[in-house]
């Protein structure tokens, strides 16, 4: 088990990790697939759909602009096509990674997805203002997880556009959210969490797949045989980025 001090506090909350042998579930959480979805993309269904979900419940879709902070991570790269699906006219995101930031833009062929680096010199709001006409974004989406704070977050909801929303699921950000009564007063900003995904946005999820609404073509798979686990923990863990599922194969 990991030694950070966090681990058995988090193995208490989630007891059957994702490398159980065996996992019960209730038939409403089963989802069919379709012959156009393979196991080794369903494999990745619990970041794709916690992203799906955290765009619906804000009304991500046609006409709006997204913010996404942390885009170069799994959860990033995952809302960059669910939003392109959904029709979201401009997409911006925020990573570290130029390389994949340079991947994440032509995933929109170069005309809805702009990209930013949090690691060059400039505002950033400065930025997020210049690409939507002063307005600011309709929604922001923060998942940028392990690295993010409660301070850069409100640095980012600052920039959303008045009567927008804030939608987070950065699991591993710290701190707590706040701004004065009158800020949240005039602003009118609705910030809301999302923590994980029902059987019915899956459902509806591989629906839009099936269709090629939604195109995850963009995903390599990198296979690992059971033996090689450890491997696959450290390639993991030497952040090859979102674009990359790694998938352990017990019968290989």
């Amino acid at each position: 088990m990991n030694d950070h001090p966090n681990s058995r506090k988090l193995l208490a909350s989630y007891p059957i990790g994702g490398l159980s042998e065996y996992v019960l579930a209730p038939d409403t959480n089963l989802v069919v697939l379709p012959e156009s979805i393979d196991v080794n993309l369903a494999s990745r269904f619990g970041y794709i759909g916690t992203s799906f979900a955290a765009l619906k419940r804000v009304n991500t879709g046609p006409g709006k602009t997204l913010l996404i902070n942390g885009v170069t991570g799994t959860l990033g790269y995952a809302a960059v096509a669910i939003a392109l699906g959904l029709g979201c006219t401009k997409i911006l995101g925020i990573g570290r990674n130029k390389e994949r930031l340079a991947e994440v833009e032509g995933m929109g062929n170069g005309k809805r997805v702009f990209t930013r680096s949090s690691e060059d010199k400039g505002d950033i709001a400065d930025w997020i203002k210049e690409k939507t006409n002063g307005l600011g974004p309709d929604v922001l989406y923060d998942c940028l997880g392990v690295g993010g704070d409660a301070n850069g977050t409100m640095k980012l909801i600052s920039t959303v556009k008045v009567g927008g929303q804030a939608i987070l699921a950065a699991g591993g950000a710290e701190g707590d959210l706040s701004q004065s009564y009158k800020d949240a007063m005039e602003h009118t900003v609705a910030i809301t969490g999302s923590m994980w995904f029902s059987g019915d946005h899956v459902e509806e999820l591989v629906d839009l797949i099936d269709a090629g609404v939604i195109d995850f073509s963009f995903l390599k798979h990198k296979f690992f045989p059971l033996k090689e686990v450890n491997e696959a923990f450290k390639f993991v863990g030497d952040r090859p980025g979102g674009a990359v599922n790694v998938v352990v194969q017990p019968q290989a």
